[in-house]
């Protein structure tokens, strides 16, 4: 049973007397005859030969369960690996460090200051006619401020709309009081905004720096017919706006701002050259979303892209990867992905499940109620109306985001029975819903994508390092994320 294994974690040791079996897993067959075995209820994974995994079955179906102690020395490091990979339990219980842990409170706070925006993007998620007026007041988002800083050490704010810069002075006091919150208990709050970029004066700029802001540009290409369907009625488009912002600010663009496309399928045949455009110009990230049937976006079903043309399109950009054309700028819906391999608690509020919805994550939305995702106005996110009090962590609809999850992997549908299930989450519900208008169902582009992209990774891991591209690519980019936190830490 001793022969070689990969998984993602080592020097990880099983209680020596506990009894062992194998915790509930699903196998996916890779090529040179092995076998991945992927956890049922978390990202863990080990690669074997497929007759070691036939002798696993057997040496776990014995009357009595094997203990670590009366392994021999080969078998006893296979199963310190299951052990490091989630993929054993010992006692009926898991190693703690593969369990994901829940926040006792959210810890990411979204603001939607406005409804409205200077823009008429065609897909809009977010636009209704009502909630298009809505302004938050600064009473409302100091009540959710007080409680969430209270309960984090650290918390992060990202402010949203519409447009938020349309609430410049809001957005400022809003600094100023989370910022005097935090440090009158010791603890850290940081910031971050998402902005069509066509309000970055210098003294916009200035601030944005001095406060250290994370700044997120909606932007869906390089030319003009990419970002056709982001209707400005007067005035500059926001693709002149950031050409401008990277003329005159350089520094600011390349330290601070990352941008968000959606693909459509006006922007998606040109979305890779964004790519590397964007990287000419040392652009630390780009994101991409896909265009939902939600908000204006209901209108625009023509624009919505097939989960196979979705699939496509990333397929495009791993091989810019593969090419070694797409290496400094991260494009995080392949990284995202990838790194649901290598840890058990995943940093990306979406790519996971259950996603962030079910604890981490919390909106005040611009008419003042809260809600636990933003993707998609739904009463399934609602945990609050306006001026009601901020729920607790156990509120029913967030438990309903965790048995969502359970009965996706459990139930007669297809990620009952997908190997991959542990990896993807069961894809975002915000658009399950948007899709289908169903919680209980999959996202069929995330699906596609995911059912597309961890096999190839998989194979990968189980390849010599000269024939990994995509994972040398998140190497090279977690190395760089790291240097960033130290350097932030020592700054």
């Amino acid at each position: 049973m001793g022969e070689p294994a990969l998984t993602q974690l080592y020097d990880e040791t099983p209680p020596l007397g506990g009894s062992l079996r194998l915790a509930s897993h699903r196998c996916w067959k890779l090529s040179g005859n092995r076998i991945a075995i992927l956890g049922d209820l978390n990202s863990g994974w080990c690669i074997v030969p497929a007759p070691v995994y036939d002798i696993l079955a057997d040496f776990f179906a014995r009357p009595r369960a094997p203990r670590l102690a009366d392994a021999d020395p080969a078998s006893a490091a296979l199963l310190r690996q299951l052990w490091a990979a989630g993929l054993l339990l010992s006692d009926g219980r898991p190693n703690p460090k593969t369990v994901r842990s829940r926040p006792d409170a959210p810890n990411a706070l979204l603001l939607k200051l406005t409804g409205g925006c200077n823009i008429a993007c065609t897909y809009c998620y977010d636009y209704d006619k009502t909630r298009f007026r809505a302004r938050l007041d600064d009473d409302r988002i100091h009540e959710l401020v007080d409680v969430l800083i209270a309960r984090n050490s650290h918390l992060s704010i990202a402010f949203h709309g519409g447009e938020p810069l349309l609430r410049w002075d809001q957005i400022k006091r809003t600094v100023s009081y989370a910022r005097e919150r935090a440090a009158a208990v010791g603890h850290l709050v940081s910031f971050s905004i998402q902005t069509n970029g066509l309000f970055f004066t210098p003294a916009v700029v200035d601030y944005l720096e001095r406060e250290s802001f994370s700044v997120g540009i909606s932007l869906d290409g390089s030319d003009e017919e990419a970002n056709s369907l982001r209707v400005v009625r007067h005035g500059p488009t926001p693709l002149q706006a950031v050409r401008q912002l990277l003329r005159e600010y350089p520094a600011f663009a390349r330290d601070r701002c990352g941008f968000l496309a959606v693909a459509t399928k006006a922007s998606a045949p040109r979305l890779p050259s964004f790519a590397l455009w964007l990287q000419e110009h040392e652009i630390g990230g780009l994101a991409v979303g896909f265009l939902d049937r939600t908000g204006r976006g209901v209108d625009a079903g023509d624009q919505q892209l097939t989960p196979q043309e979705a699939v496509d399109l990333m397929r495009r950009f791993a091989d810019l990867v593969a090419t070694g054309e797409l290496t400094q700028l991260a494009f995080h819906p392949l990284l995202t992905r990838i790194k649901n391999l290598f840890t058990f608690q995943p940093r990306d509020l979406c790519a996971k499940g259950p996603c962030g919805a079910a604890a981490e994550f919390v909106v005040l939305d611009a008419e003042g109620a809260i809600r636990s995702c933003d993707c998609v106005y739904d009463p399934y996110f609602e945990l609050a109306g306006p001026g009601e009090p901020m729920p607790e962590a156990g509120h029913r609809k967030r438990l309903a985001i965790v048995d969502r999850h359970s009965r996706l992997r459990s139930s007669g549908t297809p990620c009952a029975t997908c190997a991959l299930f542990g990896l993807c989450g069961g894809t975002c519900v915000a658009k399950a819903i948007a899709e289908s208008g169903s919680a209980d169902s999959v996202s069929s582009v995330e699906c596609a994508i995911s059912t597309w992209l961890y096999p190839i990774l998989l194979e990968e891991v189980a390849a010599p390092p000269e024939r990994q591209p995509l994972l040398s690519y998140f190497r090279l980019h977690e190395q760089r994320r790291e240097a960033e936190v130290v350097s932030t830490c020592l700054s």
